[in-house]
This record gives C-alpha cells, structure tokens and sequence, in this order.
C-alpha cells in the first residue's frame, strides 16, 4: 500500500509498511456488490449549471440537491484542484484522534481492493483529509487534484463529491462521474460512509475513491462496513473512558468484556470480589471468571431486546453472587461489547408470575447447566413433537415427572389432559380397575354408574406411568395389549373403546436387569422404551445445585410470604458441599426448613438441618480462639457485611475505618 502524504510544499508519494491487526475482516467474496450507475450526459451538466435545471434527462435526487447547494455557494465547477490546504497542526485534536483511529482500518479495507486502481480516504467531520492510501497510480492521478492529507473537501470547498456530499447529508453516498459539481473530477468514482460517534455526532467519513476505469464493484460495501469498523473501536475507547469514570462511583463490581471475550476493565469493587488485583484482570480471558460461553449465543441473537434487563450468568469466584451481563450497543446498533455486573450479595426477588403461553419454552422448568441435564433436554427437545413412547430414568427426585410435564407442554398434545398414575402406590389387585376403569356391577363396591379409567381421561393427551417398574407381569400383558391396539375394554364391559393416548413411562430401576431376572416383560420394555432420557443423580450436576436451590428460594418464599433481603454465600457452600441422596427432592425440602426457621430476612447457613450445615460452621472461628483479636475483628467484619448487603460506604463508615482498609481485610479474612 502506498501513501500520500503532505511535505513542505507539495504531496509525497510514500511506500507503506503492511501490518497485522485484529478486529474486522472481511473475505472479497462476503463484500455485497453495488454496480456503478448510468452516466450523465456531459450537455446536462452544463446546462444545470448554467440554468439551475435540466429536461434531458432524470438526474438523482441527492445530486440535484447538492448541486443547489454548490451553487448557492458560489463553487466554481471550473475549479482544477484543492487549494484549501491546511497543515495537520492547526486541524485541533479531533483531527489527531481520528487520525489514531483509523490506520488499522484503512489498511485492512486495502487489502480487499490491492490492485484495483483504487485508493482510500478518511476525513474528519469539516471535510479535511486525515489520510490517504492506495495503489501507486490512483495516487498519482489524486496528487493532480491536491486530493491528500489536510486538504478540504467538503462541498463548499470542492463541490459535489461523495466525500463532501456524505457529510452535508449524513448518508452513505456514492458519486459517478458527472454527477461530481467540478469538471476536473469528472473522470472519477467515489464511495463515502459518514463515520459517528458515542453520542451520534457525525465525526468523518470514509471513502473509496479511484478513475472510472477501476473495479468500484464492492467499494460502497466496503466504505459503509469501514465506518462502522471505526464506530465500534471509536465506541469502545469512549465507553471504556466514560465507564473508569464511573466505575469507582458505585459499590457494585463492574466488568467490561470486549467481543473477544477478553476483559477490558474493571472497577476495584469488581476486583476485590474476583480476588485479583484490577491490573491483572485487564487482558484475561472472561471464562477465567464468568460462564459466558453459556449465554453468548443468546447475546449475539437477542441484544436489542435484553439490553435493559441484561442476561443472568454464573461467577465462578462465587456463584451465589447476582452476576448479570448487559450487552453494550454502538451508535449504530451493533454489540460493541458486554458490561458484567455484579452484586456482593445474592439479592433474592420475588418476579411476577409467568404468563402460560403456546411460545413459551416448555423446558424452561429444567434448570441447570451441567451437561448430563442439558443432554437431557436436548433429547427430549428432539422427540417432544413426535408420539413415540418415552422411558425416563434415574434415581429417585431427579424430577422425572417434571420432565415428562415439559414433554408434555412441548407436543402437539400440550392443550390436552396430562394424567399422572404412580404404579407403585396402587394396590395389584387395582391397577387394571385404575388404568381401564369398569362399567355399573363390575364387582362388590363398584360405583353404580361405573368409571372412565387414566387411559380414557387421559384421550387425546398423555399417559405418565411413573414407578412401571412396580406393575405387576400379569398386568404388563393387558397393557401391551392396549399399547399395540389402541383400545380398552373396562372390566366387565364387552365393547373396546379406542383411545388415542401417548405413553410416557418412568422409573428408578434398572429395567435391562430386570428383564434379564424375568421381573419385568422384554416385550414391554422395548414398547416403552422407544426414547430414554436418563436423568443425572444431583450430586453429578456440579453447580446446578446452586442454580436449583436459587430457583426454589424465590418460589417457597413467595409461597410463605417471606421476605429474603439477601442470601448468606455460606448457605451455597454448604449446599454445595452436601451428597445429596435425595436429590432435588431433598433440596427443596431443605430450601424449605431453611426458610421457616429463618428469624429475620436474612437466609443463612445455620438455618439449614443439621445433616446438611454437618458438624463444623464453614469460615467460622474455632472457640478456643473467642478472644483472639483478629478472629473478633473478623467476626464483626462479617456482621457488617452481612446487615449493609455488603454496600462498602455504608460498611466502612459504621466500622469507622476507611474503604480501602476494608476491602484489604474483606479479602484477608476470605468473606468476599
């Protein structure tokens, strides 16, 4: 790539070092083609600027208007070059600013149009040139015009060009030929973009500009893509300026993460809470410190909706921290970036009810992240709208009802009846009664006017036969039969009554042992098993415990109308810590007894039962130690914490020490 640059006296034509720079870059062949209009003729030209208007032919709107305004202005169509040249020390530090920004870019758009008599141009928002690029002949051919570094070209100075035009209009605006107000430019083509900043204020523009006779196919592609490349890194060094301003002014942990995913900055909140110096943040990769990988998709699909309300993420320093990630967008709409937040305390809300609605994720009650459960829900996605039979499996309170509820609401069949029958909790001697119900006399105690079975009520909708395991073989015989005929015949009654029923089974036996043993039909079990979904124990889900227990907090203190102002990090380790054998179940139920013995609107570790907190408080202070001044320092610490929900001004000023001095001991003592 060649330069033009300004000397003493005239331009200098100067090789230019190529570089390797990221950010945007475009493959020739992604780059949209805009072909290059029809030219005037040279007789209406003349004409419109010797009478102001012209009958030969249509000429564009935003030429005419341009061409006005020329001549309301007195420009000279004669003019043969720029003489409005200005040494780049007197153009203010706007010029110098734009000129930093935009040498990456210039060099990145050359390497698309190398060799196509084509150059490049960017100028600042009064029309003067901050630099210039290209091959060695366009340059040539512009050196002639005083088309370089420093020179004005808006419209007043050299009439209607794209450049100029571009920023009169504040549009992308290419210029063929004729359509140029000066003659001397008549044998060129341009293609500007105007360039805006943080606030919307139009800074500059880029063009690409070159003789009739080279390849503008992709130039005003290219020119309106450049510009927006220089918004976003324009963008990105405004926001990151305005937010180190306020980042300091509030006690939350504020995190900027570029589209890279590298982290750009970080408040000193932020810092302590992540337990790393600030320096040592800025640079690092943000999965180090934030499940962003989980949620990145989302963002690139739906910013423009989320970015009041943000997308909540997982810090992996501590989870129970409310981390929320809220996209940054440009000028122009684009995501420029994400700024996480994060809150030292888990604040638990009490959201509005959700809306049931046809659109409306069905598996959204399946939380967690692990990838046992998200396989899950992934197979169970895929065979949700069809009617094969289902088999969940897996120990029992892994949520296997619940899972066979989203099926359910995810099929075709959602607004039908969804009948659950427990096999085990049915004595043998009822369960076909049960399942196919019986007509008036069927047998001693029957109901006069008989009764429709789960088969019949469940017509049309869906059949949940949890515990299969349990059923009796002589039973497993009448429902294969019903699952391969699609009818019923109630005990003691004569005619079939077809149903259109689908089967979702569940159990938390083996059932391939089970065959093997002759305990339970091999016939059967194929029929049921079409499609299984094993469900994970909850002690293999990692941090979906977390997840799961956050979720039952907000929902049992709804419930029981309880007020949680926030929730101690301690109670998620102890969670965390503990086996599980009852799996969810037994989460909820101790999210549960947590809650009721909870004495304030504070959650904490020692609400929880006793099998579950174990034997020894975490982070607590052994009792040998009560007059240990460091440990009663730290104690007190932590009280403060804990009653101020962790806001550092309202702490430091009730402990009577300064912010700094707290945010060392918070670190030093491990309660952060």
């Amino acid at each position: 790539m060649y330069e033009l640059v300004r000397g003493k006296t005239k331009y200098i034509i100067s090789k230019s070092d190529s570089i390797e720079v990221d950010g945007w870059d475009p493959k020739a062949s992604e780059v949209p083609t805009v072909p290059v209009s029809r030219e005037i003729e040279k007789a209406t030209w003349k004409e419109y600027l010797l009478t102001g208007g012209t009958r030969r032919e249509p000429i564009m709107d935003f030429v005419r208007e341009s061409w006005n305004r020329c001549l309301a202005m007195g420009v000279d169509p004669a003019l043969g070059k720029c003489f409005d040249i200005r040494p780049e020390k007197d153009l203010g530090t706007e010029h110098w600013l734009l000129k930093g920004l935009v040498e990456d870019t210039s060099k990145e758009i050359y390497r698309l149009i190398k060799g196509k008599g084509l150059l490049i141009t960017i100028c600042d928002r009064h029309g003067y040139l901050v630099n210039m690029g290209g091959d060695y002949r366009a340059l040539l051919s512009a050196d002639k015009l005083n088309f370089g570094p420093g020179a004005n070209w808006s419209e007043k100075s050299v009439g209607t060009n794209a450049i100029g035009t571009a920023l009169a209009t504040a549009q992308p605006i290419r210029v063929t030929g004729r359509e140029h107000f000066c003659e001397s430019h008549h044998g060129w083509v341009c293609s500007a973009a105007p360039i805006f900043d943080l606030n919307g204020d139009l800074i500059g523009c880029i063009d690409i500009s070159g003789p009739k006779s080279a390849d503008h196919l992709h130039t005003m592609a290219l020119a309106i893509e450049g510009a927006r490349t220089i918004e976003n890194r324009l963008f990105r060094m405004q926001s990151v300026n305005l937010m180190s301003t306020a980042f300091n002014a509030v006690a939350t942990g504020l995190v900027y993460i570029d589209l890279s995913g590298r982290i750009r900055s970080a408040n000193p909140i932020a810092a302590i809470l992540m337990g790393e110096a600030a320096d040592g943040l800025v640079g690092a990769d943000a999965e180090t410190w934030f499940d962003l990988k989980a949620i990145m998709e989302q963002i690139s699909c739906d910013y423009q909706s989320r970015s009041n309300g943000g997308f909540r993420i997982r810090c992996h320093r501590n989870s129970a921290y409310d981390t929320r990630a809220l996209p940054i967008l440009s000028p122009n709409h684009t995501l420029a970036g994400i700024l996480v937040v994060i809150h030292e305390l888990q604040t638990v809300r009490s959201p509005e009810p959700a809306t049931p609605s046809e659109t409306e994720d069905a598996f959204k009650a399946i939380i967690g992240n692990s990838s046992a459960i998200q396989q899950a829900v992934k197979i169970a996605r895929r065979v949700a709208p069809t009617p094969s039979t289902v088999l969940i499996t897996g120990p029992s309170g892994t949520g296997k009802e619940l899972m066979a509820q989203a099926l359910h609401h995810a099929s075709p069949r959602r607004n039908r009846s969804f009948v659950a029958v427990n096999c085990g909790a049915i004595p043998p001697e009822l369960i076909q009664s049960e399942l196919f119900g019986y007509v008036e006399g069927a047998f001693t105690g029957a109901c006069r006017s008989g009764r429709t079975g789960k088969f019949e009520q469940a017509s049309g909708g869906t059949l949940f036969l949890d515990e299969i395991a349990e059923m009796p073989l002589a039973m497993q015989v009448n429902l294969l039969r019903v699952l391969d005929e699609k009818k019923i015949t109630r005990i003691g009654g004569k005619n079939p009554i077809p149903v259109d029923v689908r089967i979702m089974a569940a159990t938390n036996q083996d059932l391939d042992a089970m065959v093997t043993q002759g305990k339970f039909r091999q016939d059967l079990f194929f029929r049921l098993s079409v499609v299984r979904i094993p469900l994970p124990p909850l002690n293999r889900r990692g941090k979906d415990v977390e997840l799961l227990a956050g979720s039952f907090i907000t929902t049992i203190a709804r419930e029981f109308g309880r007020k949680i102002r926030c929730v101690d990090p301690r109670f998620y380790q102890s969670l965390a810590a503990y086996e599980w054998p009852g799996n969810i179940r037994e989460l909820s139920h101790a999210i549960e007894s947590a809650i009721i013995m909870m004495d304030a609107d504070v959650l904490q570790w020692e609400h929880l039962p006793e099998q579950i907190r174990g034997v020894d408080r975490p982070s607590t202070v052994a009792a040998h130690s009560n007059f240990n001044l460091e440990a009663m320092q730290k104690e007190t610490i932590h009280r403060a914490y804990l009653n101020f929900q962790g806001n550092i001004s309202k702490m430091s000023k009730a402990l009577g020490i300064g912010r700094n001095t707290l945010y060392a001991k918070l670190k030093k003592f491990d309660l952060i």
